[in-house]
């Protein structure tokens, strides 16, 4: 990010080069990822300390998966379709759940990108609501699922590491956790991954 902004000093006298809208954008997607990080790191500190705490409310889950995936829908890249019961309500902190459903759908984009269509669906199981995040990219091989929700626990679907903190998965578990819920990923090579959580519905 600070070399980008030292770019932009030096073009401020430029206003019409062709580089500066281009340096702008970097700059800007530096920034995201910048936020990102200090707030995974005050979610860690939050949760290592035992700080993290829920604002619960009453809320339609399709609601918020829209609320959270319409840019995505929008940009064109990727077709978001939910399934399931629309009508079902969960008793959450909404703020935090869109955290977990924007980490699964992030992940489904960055490590199948290939797969252009992401299914989400959202089920009743007993007194729960089941919401799953499904792509069709490579998959993750076995030896590795046990793992994924670990802290800095970081691999591509063929085993490589790959670039990010290890945190997303992490973070997502703890906060399904302090709501009593669960959280999975069923996967296998060459058939996509279906990542998983549940929440009360009351």
């Amino acid at each position: 990010m600070k070399g980008y902004l030292q770019l932009i000093k030096e073009l401020k006298h430029k206003p019409t080069s062709p580089l500066l809208p281009k340096v702008i954008d970097q700059a800007n997607k530096s920034m995201e990822k910048v936020n990102s990080l200090v707030n995974h790191l005050l979610n860690i500190s939050r949760i290592t300390e035992g700080k993290m705490k829920l604002n619960l409310s009453r809320f339609l889950m399709a609601d918020l998966i829209k609320d959270c995936c319409e840019h995505i829908a929008s940009s064109g890249t990727h077709q978001i379709v939910v399934e399931g019961d629309t009508t079902l309500n969960v008793y959450a902190d909404r703020d935090r759940v869109e955290q977990v459903v924007i980490n699964f759908v992030n992940n489904a984009i960055k490590y199948a990108p290939d797969s252009y269509r992401i299914i989400i669906r959202i089920e009743k199981t007993d007194k729960m609501v089941k919401i799953s995040v499904q792509d069709f990219g490579p998959g993750i091989a076995k030896n590795h699922l046990t793992q994924l929700f670990d802290r800095y626990y970081r691999v591509d679907a063929i085993g490589r590491p790959n670039s990010g903190l290890g945190l997303g998965l992490y973070i997502s578990a703890e906060i399904v956790k302090l709501h009593g819920g669960e959280i999975g990923v069923i996967s296998e090579p060459g058939h996509g991954s279906t990542f998983w959580f549940t929440l009360p519905l009351n």
